[in-house]
Protein backbone atom coordinates (compact mmCIF):
# COMPACT_ATOMS: atom_id res chain seq x y z
CA UNK A 1 0.00 0.00 0.00
CA UNK A 2 1.46 3.35 -1.04
CA UNK A 3 1.24 6.32 1.29
CA UNK A 4 -2.00 8.22 0.52
CA UNK A 5 -2.29 11.98 0.88
CA UNK A 6 -5.43 11.74 3.01
CA UNK A 7 -7.46 9.12 4.83
CA UNK A 8 -10.91 10.53 5.50
CA UNK A 9 -10.35 14.01 6.93
CA UNK A 10 -6.83 13.13 8.12
CA UNK A 11 -3.69 14.40 6.37
CA UNK A 12 -1.22 11.52 6.17
CA UNK A 13 2.37 12.24 7.21
CA UNK A 14 4.20 8.92 6.88
CA UNK A 15 3.98 5.15 7.15
CA UNK A 16 5.20 4.14 10.61
CA UNK A 17 4.50 0.40 10.67
CA UNK A 18 3.22 -2.61 8.76
CA UNK A 19 1.67 -5.88 9.88
CA UNK A 20 -0.21 -8.87 8.51
CA UNK A 21 -3.57 -7.16 9.02
CA UNK A 22 -2.80 -3.57 8.18
CA UNK A 23 -0.60 -0.54 7.83
CA UNK A 24 -0.13 2.22 10.40
CA UNK A 25 0.32 5.83 9.33
CA UNK A 26 1.06 8.97 11.29
CA UNK A 27 -1.33 11.76 10.32
CA UNK A 28 -2.60 15.20 11.25
CA UNK A 29 -6.14 15.83 12.43
CA UNK A 30 -6.93 19.32 11.03
CA UNK A 31 -10.00 19.78 13.23
CA UNK A 32 -8.43 18.90 16.59
CA UNK A 33 -5.00 20.13 15.39
CA UNK A 34 -3.13 17.10 16.69
CA UNK A 35 -1.04 14.21 15.49
CA UNK A 36 -2.77 10.82 15.36
CA UNK A 37 -2.00 7.27 14.32
CA UNK A 38 -4.21 5.60 11.71
CA UNK A 39 -4.38 1.83 11.36
CA UNK A 40 -5.67 0.88 7.91
CA UNK A 41 -6.95 -2.62 7.14
CA UNK A 42 -4.94 -3.98 4.22
CA UNK A 43 -7.17 -7.00 3.54
CA UNK A 44 -9.01 -6.45 0.26
CA UNK A 45 -12.71 -7.16 -0.24
CA UNK A 46 -11.81 -9.50 -3.09
CA UNK A 47 -10.03 -11.84 -0.70
CA UNK A 48 -12.81 -14.01 0.75
CA UNK A 49 -10.62 -16.61 2.48
CA UNK A 50 -11.42 -17.60 6.06
CA UNK A 51 -8.23 -15.92 7.30
CA UNK A 52 -9.06 -12.64 5.55
CA UNK A 53 -12.62 -12.61 6.91
CA UNK A 54 -11.27 -13.28 10.39
CA UNK A 55 -8.69 -10.51 10.00
CA UNK A 56 -11.42 -8.02 9.10
CA UNK A 57 -13.53 -9.15 12.03
CA UNK A 58 -10.60 -8.64 14.39
CA UNK A 59 -9.96 -5.20 12.90
CA UNK A 60 -13.52 -3.97 13.43
CA UNK A 61 -13.60 -5.64 16.82
CA UNK A 62 -10.70 -3.48 18.01
CA UNK A 63 -12.54 -0.29 17.04
CA UNK A 64 -15.72 -1.40 18.78
CA UNK A 65 -14.27 -2.68 22.05
CA UNK A 66 -11.58 -0.05 22.60
CA UNK A 67 -14.01 2.69 21.62
CA UNK A 68 -16.02 1.80 24.73
CA UNK A 69 -12.99 2.44 26.97
CA UNK A 70 -11.45 5.66 28.20
CA UNK A 71 -8.54 5.09 30.58
CA UNK A 72 -5.08 6.71 30.80
CA UNK A 73 -3.38 3.30 30.57
CA UNK A 74 -5.34 2.08 27.52
CA UNK A 75 -4.46 3.34 24.04
CA UNK A 76 -7.40 5.49 22.96
CA UNK A 77 -9.45 4.97 19.81
CA UNK A 78 -10.39 8.45 18.61
CA UNK A 79 -12.33 7.67 15.46
CA UNK A 80 -13.09 4.94 12.92
CA UNK A 81 -14.44 4.88 9.40
CA UNK A 82 -14.00 3.77 5.82
CA UNK A 83 -12.22 5.48 2.96
CA UNK A 84 -12.78 4.04 -0.53
CA UNK A 85 -14.23 0.90 1.13
CA UNK A 86 -11.04 0.55 3.18
CA UNK A 87 -11.73 0.49 6.95
CA UNK A 88 -9.48 2.43 9.30
CA UNK A 89 -9.11 3.18 13.01
CA UNK A 90 -7.73 6.45 14.38
CA UNK A 91 -5.66 6.07 17.55
CA UNK A 92 -3.85 8.44 19.86
CA UNK A 93 -0.28 8.96 18.65
CA UNK A 94 2.53 7.95 20.99
CA UNK A 95 5.68 9.92 20.26
CA UNK A 96 8.57 7.70 21.28
CA UNK A 97 8.33 4.83 23.69
CA UNK A 98 8.45 1.10 23.06
CA UNK A 99 6.67 -2.14 23.90
CA UNK A 100 7.62 -4.28 26.88
CA UNK A 101 9.21 -6.79 24.49
CA UNK A 102 12.39 -4.76 24.81
CA UNK A 103 12.44 -5.35 28.57
CA UNK A 104 11.89 -9.11 28.72
CA UNK A 105 15.41 -9.79 27.46
CA UNK A 106 17.65 -11.02 30.29
CA UNK A 107 20.32 -8.42 29.48
CA UNK A 108 17.83 -5.52 29.50
CA UNK A 109 15.63 -6.11 32.55
CA UNK A 110 14.09 -3.18 34.39
CA UNK A 111 14.55 -2.54 38.10
CA UNK A 112 12.17 -4.39 40.40
CA UNK A 113 10.51 -1.13 41.51
CA UNK A 114 9.95 -0.04 37.89
CA UNK A 115 8.57 -3.45 36.96
CA UNK A 116 6.10 -3.33 39.85
CA UNK A 117 4.94 0.16 38.82
CA UNK A 118 4.24 -1.14 35.30
CA UNK A 119 2.35 -4.18 36.58
CA UNK A 120 0.37 -1.96 38.94
CA UNK A 121 -0.74 0.32 36.08
CA UNK A 122 -1.63 -2.70 33.93
CA UNK A 123 -3.67 -4.32 36.70
CA UNK A 124 -5.66 -1.13 37.28
CA UNK A 125 -6.27 -0.68 33.53
CA UNK A 126 -7.48 -4.27 33.17
CA UNK A 127 -9.73 -3.85 36.19
CA UNK A 128 -11.28 -0.81 34.47
CA UNK A 129 -11.80 -2.71 31.20
CA UNK A 130 -13.28 -5.72 32.99
CA UNK A 131 -15.72 -3.53 34.90
CA UNK A 132 -16.85 -2.18 31.53
CA UNK A 133 -17.42 -5.74 30.34
CA UNK A 134 -14.37 -5.92 28.03
CA UNK A 135 -11.91 -8.83 28.16
CA UNK A 136 -8.68 -8.29 26.20
CA UNK A 137 -7.76 -11.99 25.64
CA UNK A 138 -4.31 -11.23 24.21
CA UNK A 139 -2.30 -9.57 26.97
CA UNK A 140 1.40 -9.98 26.17
CA UNK A 141 4.61 -7.95 26.26
CA UNK A 142 4.21 -6.67 22.69
CA UNK A 143 0.69 -5.39 23.43
CA UNK A 144 1.82 -3.23 26.36
CA UNK A 145 3.63 -0.01 25.53
CA UNK A 146 5.68 2.38 27.62
CA UNK A 147 5.45 6.00 26.50
CA UNK A 148 8.51 8.23 26.36
CA UNK A 149 7.60 9.58 29.82
CA UNK A 150 7.13 6.09 31.28
CA UNK A 151 3.34 5.67 31.21
CA UNK A 152 1.72 2.33 30.40
CA UNK A 153 -0.57 1.96 27.38
CA UNK A 154 -2.33 -1.35 26.77
CA UNK A 155 -3.11 -1.71 23.06
CA UNK A 156 -4.40 -4.10 20.39
CA UNK A 157 -7.88 -5.14 21.51
CA UNK A 158 -8.39 -7.01 18.22
CA UNK A 159 -9.53 -10.29 19.79
CA UNK A 160 -11.20 -8.71 22.81
CA UNK A 161 -14.78 -9.58 23.64
CA UNK A 162 -17.59 -8.13 25.71
CA UNK A 163 -18.40 -10.40 28.64
CA UNK A 164 -22.13 -10.05 27.94
CA UNK A 165 -23.67 -10.44 24.50
CA UNK A 166 -21.93 -11.87 21.46
CA UNK A 167 -21.97 -8.98 19.03
CA UNK A 168 -18.20 -8.52 19.15
CA UNK A 169 -17.03 -11.97 20.13
CA UNK A 170 -14.42 -13.65 17.97
CA UNK A 171 -14.47 -17.34 18.77
CA UNK A 172 -11.81 -20.02 18.50
CA UNK A 173 -8.30 -20.65 19.85
CA UNK A 174 -7.08 -17.08 19.66
CA UNK A 175 -4.32 -15.43 21.65
CA UNK A 176 -0.55 -15.76 21.75
CA UNK A 177 0.24 -19.36 22.78
CA UNK A 178 2.83 -18.76 25.50
CA UNK A 179 0.55 -16.24 27.26
CA UNK A 180 -2.58 -18.41 27.13
CA UNK A 181 -4.34 -19.32 30.35
CA UNK A 182 -5.23 -22.98 30.96
CA UNK A 183 -8.92 -22.31 30.27
CA UNK A 184 -8.02 -20.45 27.06
CA UNK A 185 -5.83 -23.36 25.94
CA UNK A 186 -8.76 -25.73 26.54
CA UNK A 187 -10.98 -23.44 24.42
CA UNK A 188 -13.34 -22.96 27.36
CA UNK A 189 -15.32 -19.81 28.07
CA UNK A 190 -12.89 -16.97 28.65
CA UNK A 191 -13.41 -14.53 31.52
CA UNK A 192 -11.45 -11.64 33.02
CA UNK A 193 -9.33 -14.24 34.85
CA UNK A 194 -7.58 -14.99 31.57
CA UNK A 195 -6.23 -11.44 31.35
CA UNK A 196 -4.99 -11.73 34.95
CA UNK A 197 -3.15 -14.95 34.06
CA UNK A 198 -1.56 -13.42 30.97
CA UNK A 199 -0.44 -10.38 32.99
CA UNK A 200 1.18 -12.86 35.39
CA UNK A 201 3.13 -14.31 32.46
CA UNK A 202 4.26 -10.80 31.47
CA UNK A 203 5.33 -10.21 35.08
CA UNK A 204 7.34 -13.45 35.09
CA UNK A 205 9.10 -12.43 31.86
CA UNK A 206 9.85 -8.90 33.08
CA UNK A 207 11.40 -10.23 36.28
CA UNK A 208 13.38 -13.15 34.84
CA UNK A 209 13.95 -12.54 31.14
CA UNK A 210 12.53 -16.02 30.59
CA UNK A 211 9.16 -17.37 29.46
CA UNK A 212 7.51 -19.50 32.17
CA UNK A 213 6.82 -22.21 29.59
CA UNK A 214 8.69 -23.00 26.37
CA UNK A 215 8.38 -26.02 24.10
CA UNK A 216 8.85 -27.11 20.51
CA UNK A 217 5.31 -27.31 19.21
CA UNK A 218 1.93 -26.03 20.34
CA UNK A 219 0.70 -29.33 21.81
CA UNK A 220 3.73 -29.62 24.11
CA UNK A 221 3.38 -25.99 25.17
CA UNK A 222 -0.30 -26.45 26.01
CA UNK A 223 0.57 -29.57 28.03
CA UNK A 224 3.03 -27.50 30.09
CA UNK A 225 0.49 -24.70 30.61
CA UNK A 226 -2.12 -27.21 31.77
CA UNK A 227 -0.03 -29.53 33.95
CA UNK A 228 3.39 -28.11 34.86
CA UNK A 229 4.62 -25.35 37.17
CA UNK A 230 7.12 -22.74 35.97
CA UNK A 231 10.60 -22.63 37.49
CA UNK A 232 10.71 -20.43 40.63
CA UNK A 233 11.52 -16.79 39.87
CA UNK A 234 14.31 -16.96 42.46
CA UNK A 235 16.16 -19.47 40.26
CA UNK A 236 16.81 -16.67 37.78
CA UNK A 237 16.72 -13.57 39.98
CA UNK A 238 17.35 -14.14 43.69
CA UNK A 239 16.85 -10.43 44.51
CA UNK A 240 13.11 -10.53 43.71
CA UNK A 241 11.20 -10.23 47.02
CA UNK A 242 9.37 -13.40 48.06
CA UNK A 243 6.06 -11.49 48.34
CA UNK A 244 6.36 -10.30 44.72
CA UNK A 245 7.09 -13.84 43.50
CA UNK A 246 3.96 -14.99 45.37
CA UNK A 247 1.87 -12.30 43.64
CA UNK A 248 3.08 -13.52 40.22
CA UNK A 249 2.39 -17.13 41.18
CA UNK A 250 -1.15 -16.27 42.29
CA UNK A 251 -1.81 -14.40 39.04
CA UNK A 252 -0.67 -17.51 37.13
CA UNK A 253 -2.57 -20.06 39.22
CA UNK A 254 -3.95 -22.83 37.01
CA UNK A 255 -7.27 -22.80 38.85
CA UNK A 256 -9.44 -19.76 38.20
CA UNK A 257 -10.62 -19.86 41.82
CA UNK A 258 -7.04 -19.68 43.12
CA UNK A 259 -6.18 -16.74 40.86
CA UNK A 260 -6.77 -13.05 41.56
CA UNK A 261 -10.46 -12.35 41.08
CA UNK A 262 -9.90 -8.83 39.75
CA UNK A 263 -7.19 -6.46 38.59
CA UNK A 264 -7.96 -4.29 41.62
CA UNK A 265 -7.16 -7.21 43.95
CA UNK A 266 -3.80 -7.75 42.23
CA UNK A 267 -3.04 -4.00 42.30
CA UNK A 268 -3.82 -3.91 46.03
CA UNK A 269 -1.37 -6.74 46.74
CA UNK A 270 1.33 -4.97 44.71
CA UNK A 271 0.68 -1.80 46.68
CA UNK A 272 0.88 -3.66 50.00
CA UNK A 273 4.39 -4.82 49.11
CA UNK A 274 5.53 -1.54 47.57
CA UNK A 275 4.11 1.23 49.75
CA UNK A 276 4.91 4.05 47.28
CA UNK A 277 2.06 2.82 45.07
CA UNK A 278 -1.35 4.35 45.74
CA UNK A 279 -4.55 2.37 45.31
CA UNK A 280 -7.62 4.62 45.03
CA UNK A 281 -10.08 4.30 47.88
CA UNK A 282 -12.81 1.76 47.22
CA UNK A 283 -15.96 3.45 45.89
CA UNK A 284 -19.17 3.11 47.89
CA UNK A 285 -21.11 -0.17 47.57
CA UNK A 286 -23.40 -0.35 44.55
CA UNK A 287 -26.58 -0.04 46.61
CA UNK A 288 -25.25 3.11 48.32
CA UNK A 289 -24.30 4.55 44.93
CA UNK A 290 -27.79 3.95 43.61
CA UNK A 291 -29.41 5.67 46.59
CA UNK A 292 -27.08 8.67 46.27
CA UNK A 293 -27.67 9.06 42.54
CA UNK A 294 -31.42 8.47 42.88
CA UNK A 295 -31.65 11.49 45.24
CA UNK A 296 -29.99 13.93 42.82
CA UNK A 297 -32.45 16.46 41.27
CA UNK A 298 -30.95 15.63 37.87
CA UNK A 299 -32.64 12.20 38.02
CA UNK A 300 -36.06 13.30 39.33
CA UNK A 301 -37.80 12.30 36.09
CA UNK A 302 -35.94 9.00 35.66
CA UNK A 303 -37.43 5.66 36.67
CA UNK A 304 -35.38 3.31 38.87
CA UNK A 305 -34.69 1.10 35.84
CA UNK A 306 -33.44 4.10 33.86
CA UNK A 307 -31.14 5.16 36.71
CA UNK A 308 -29.76 1.61 36.79
CA UNK A 309 -29.08 1.80 33.05
CA UNK A 310 -27.19 5.06 33.52
CA UNK A 311 -25.08 3.63 36.32
CA UNK A 312 -24.16 0.63 34.17
CA UNK A 313 -22.67 3.09 31.66
CA UNK A 314 -20.95 5.26 34.27
CA UNK A 315 -17.86 5.48 36.47
CA UNK A 316 -17.75 6.90 40.00
CA UNK A 317 -14.93 9.47 40.00
CA UNK A 318 -13.24 11.34 42.86
CA UNK A 319 -11.12 14.49 42.56
CA UNK A 320 -9.24 16.71 44.98
CA UNK A 321 -9.07 20.51 45.12
CA UNK A 322 -7.45 22.05 42.00
CA UNK A 323 -7.55 18.77 40.05
CA UNK A 324 -8.26 19.30 36.36
CA UNK A 325 -11.31 17.26 35.38
CA UNK A 326 -11.83 18.45 31.80
CA UNK A 327 -9.39 20.40 29.64
CA UNK A 328 -10.60 23.01 27.16
CA UNK A 329 -10.07 21.96 23.54
CA UNK A 330 -9.83 18.23 24.20
CA UNK A 331 -12.08 15.66 22.57
CA UNK A 332 -13.79 13.24 24.95
CA UNK A 333 -17.20 11.69 24.36
CA UNK A 334 -18.55 11.60 27.90
CA UNK A 335 -20.42 13.87 30.28
CA UNK A 336 -20.43 14.33 34.05
CA UNK A 337 -22.99 14.76 36.83
CA UNK A 338 -21.80 16.25 40.12
CA UNK A 339 -22.60 13.99 43.08
CA UNK A 340 -20.95 16.19 45.72
CA UNK A 341 -18.73 19.27 45.83
CA UNK A 342 -18.25 22.23 43.49
CA UNK A 343 -16.31 22.77 40.27
CA UNK A 344 -15.15 25.90 38.46
CA UNK A 345 -15.87 26.44 34.76
CA UNK A 346 -12.80 28.09 33.23
CA UNK A 347 -12.48 29.48 29.70
CA UNK A 348 -9.32 31.13 28.36
CA UNK A 349 -7.83 31.03 31.88
CA UNK A 350 -10.80 32.96 33.35
CA UNK A 351 -13.43 31.47 35.67
CA UNK A 352 -16.86 32.08 34.18
CA UNK A 353 -19.12 30.10 36.53
CA UNK A 354 -19.41 27.52 39.29
CA UNK A 355 -21.35 24.25 39.17
CA UNK A 356 -22.50 22.30 42.21
CA UNK A 357 -24.22 19.09 43.36
CA UNK A 358 -26.75 17.82 40.81
CA UNK A 359 -25.41 19.94 37.94
CA UNK A 360 -24.08 18.38 34.75
CA UNK A 361 -21.27 19.39 32.42
CA UNK A 362 -19.77 18.10 29.19
CA UNK A 363 -23.20 17.46 27.70
CA UNK A 364 -22.65 19.61 24.59
CA UNK A 365 -19.39 17.85 23.70
CA UNK A 366 -21.20 14.56 24.28
CA UNK A 367 -24.14 15.46 22.01
CA UNK A 368 -22.14 17.18 19.28
CA UNK A 369 -19.00 15.01 19.60
CA UNK A 370 -17.08 18.27 19.63
CA UNK A 371 -14.09 19.63 21.53
CA UNK A 372 -14.55 20.75 25.11
CA UNK A 373 -15.49 24.44 25.13
CA UNK A 374 -14.15 25.08 28.65
CA UNK A 375 -12.00 23.55 31.37
CA UNK A 376 -13.51 22.17 34.57
CA UNK A 377 -11.46 22.35 37.78
CA UNK A 378 -12.37 20.97 41.21
CA UNK A 379 -12.58 23.72 43.84
CA UNK A 380 -12.53 21.16 46.67
CA UNK A 381 -13.13 17.44 47.11
CA UNK A 382 -15.54 16.39 44.37
CA UNK A 383 -17.39 13.19 43.48
CA UNK A 384 -18.70 12.77 39.94
CA UNK A 385 -20.64 10.33 37.84
CA UNK A 386 -18.86 10.08 34.49
CA UNK A 387 -21.19 8.69 31.82
CA UNK A 388 -19.56 7.04 28.81
CA UNK A 389 -21.01 7.92 25.40
CA UNK A 390 -20.28 4.57 23.76
CA UNK A 391 -22.03 2.66 26.53
CA UNK A 392 -24.96 5.08 26.66
CA UNK A 393 -25.61 4.33 23.01
CA UNK A 394 -26.50 0.80 24.16
CA UNK A 395 -29.07 2.10 26.67
CA UNK A 396 -32.79 1.99 25.97
CA UNK A 397 -34.38 4.60 23.74
CA UNK A 398 -36.42 5.87 26.71
CA UNK A 399 -33.29 6.54 28.77
CA UNK A 400 -31.52 8.30 25.90
CA UNK A 401 -34.58 10.48 25.24
CA UNK A 402 -34.74 11.37 28.93
CA UNK A 403 -31.18 12.64 28.77
CA UNK A 404 -31.84 14.63 25.62
CA UNK A 405 -34.80 16.36 27.30
CA UNK A 406 -32.71 17.32 30.32
CA UNK A 407 -29.79 18.48 28.17
CA UNK A 408 -32.13 20.68 26.13
CA UNK A 409 -33.63 22.16 29.29
CA UNK A 410 -30.14 22.76 30.74
CA UNK A 411 -29.03 24.49 27.55
CA UNK A 412 -32.09 26.77 27.57
CA UNK A 413 -31.53 27.67 31.24
CA UNK A 414 -27.86 28.46 30.65
CA UNK A 415 -28.64 30.54 27.57
CA UNK A 416 -31.23 32.49 29.59
CA UNK A 417 -28.67 33.14 32.33
CA UNK A 418 -26.12 34.28 29.76
CA UNK A 419 -28.67 36.61 28.16
CA UNK A 420 -29.46 38.19 31.54
CA UNK A 421 -25.78 38.75 32.25
CA UNK A 422 -25.26 40.31 28.82
CA UNK A 423 -28.28 42.57 29.36
CA UNK A 424 -26.85 43.79 32.67
CA UNK A 425 -23.48 44.35 31.03
CA UNK A 426 -24.98 46.37 28.16
CA UNK A 427 -27.15 48.38 30.55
Amino acid sequence: MKVPEKIGKYEVIACVGRGSMGVVFSAHDPFADRKVAIKVCSISDENESHSSRLAKKLFFNEAHTTGALDHPSILSVLDAGEDDDCPYIVLEFLDGGDTLKRYIEKDNLLSIDRTVEILFQCAKALDYAHRRGVIHRDIKATNIMLTADGRVKICDFGIAQFSSGDQTQVLGLLGSPRYMSPEQAREEDVTAHTDIYSLGVVAYELLTGKAPFAANGLSKLIKQILHEDPAPISDFRPDVPKQLAQIVAKAMAKSVDARYQSGQEMASDLASVFSHLEVPADPPPQEDKFSTVRELPFFNEFSDDEVSEVMAAADWKQFNAMDSIVDEGTLEHSFFIIISGDVAVVKAAKQISTLTKGDCFGEMSYVLKAQRSASIIATGDVELLRVDAALMEQASTATQLRFNQIFLRTLIERLATTSEELARYVA
